[in-house]
């Protein structure tokens, strides 16, 4: 965290409660930090060789870090206000040690400024004569890469017209292990409604849709919803969600959907920064 002073969880800054990011530890000079590229390679020796080969690849954890926080100490007026109360410290952990579930963490950094987590925090505090100076912080992810901000594009397609979707993921992804967008088909014309990807094996398909009727898909959860409470998503869909995939030589994914359409989705793109 060289150079940044400030972070924002869940809506708030850190400065919003006086403090700064800081470090206690008295030495100095290089430091090594994850950057969402920490990936085990499991190799294998035929027998009769000693060359290995590589059979798979896999993140096995999620990105985690710990730093720590004290109070700003340009906004004091003595040493003295440097202790941290029973009562701010309580503050400072109920935003951020949450239990119901991750939220958005943001450094306040250059070159940062697109880029975030999901996360929680565990928190340990540090103390010197029985005073509270700072909070050491562990921030758990739940993935093992950051983030970019939502990338969001809207098309509008007649029956059998393709669009192109650009993947801008520094992860390059199979069909395993790929991203599914979040999306909102608009139907324009009944029918049974499928959209296929040039990248991918498999093809979205809904059928007895209805002129005007709008599908929201929820990519991460794998969740479908229907604005038409009549249709019988159960019966009709065949339980694959789009996908955006990438290779290292081709990052083009192209969609065409057979029937008129609006189509708008929403993803965010991966980014392997360290924290």
């Amino acid at each position: 965290m060289k150079g940044c002073t400030d972070f924002e969880y869940a809506g708030e800054m850190l400065s919003d409660y006086g403090m700064m990011l800081c470090s206690f530890d008295s030495g100095g000079g290089i430091e090594t930090v994850s950057s969402g590229a920490d990936v085990t390679f499991n190799q294998i020796k035929p027998i009769g060789s000693n060359r290995f080969n590589l059979y798979s690849s896999t993140y096995d954890t999620a990105l985690s870090a710990t730093f720590q926080i004290c109070k700003n100490p340009c906004r004091l007026k003595n040493q003295e206000e440097m202790r941290l109360s029973c009562e701010e410290v309580s503050a400072i952990q109920r935003w951020l040690c949450r239990k119901d579930g991750y939220k958005r963490f943001k450094l306040d950094k250059e070159g940062y400024e697109h880029v975030y987590w999901n996360g929680t925090f565990s928190s340990k505090q540090i103390v010197l004569n029985d005073q509270i100076l700072g909070l050491e912080l562990t921030l758990y992810t739940d993935a093992p890469f950051a983030f970019m901000d939502e990338v969001s594009a809207e098309y509008e397609c007649s029956a059998d017209t393709s669009f192109n979707l650009w993947d801008n993921s520094d992860e390059t992804t199979d069909l395993n292990n790929s991203l599914r967008p979040d999306m909102e088909i608009t139907i324009l014309s009944e029918g049974n409604f499928k959209l296929t990807n040039s990248m991918d094996t498999k093809s979205f398909m809904l059928r007895n849709c209805k002129s005007g009727e709008v599908i929201t898909i929820d990519g991460k959860n794998q969740l479908i919803t229907s604005s038409l409470s009549s249709h019988n998503l159960a019966n009709d869909f065949n339980y694959f969600f789009p996908r955006i995939i990438n290779n290292y030589n081709e990052r083009c994914n192209t969609f065409t959907p057979n029937l008129n359409c609006k189509i708008k989705i929403t993803y965010s793109p991966i980014r392997k920064v360290g924290i």
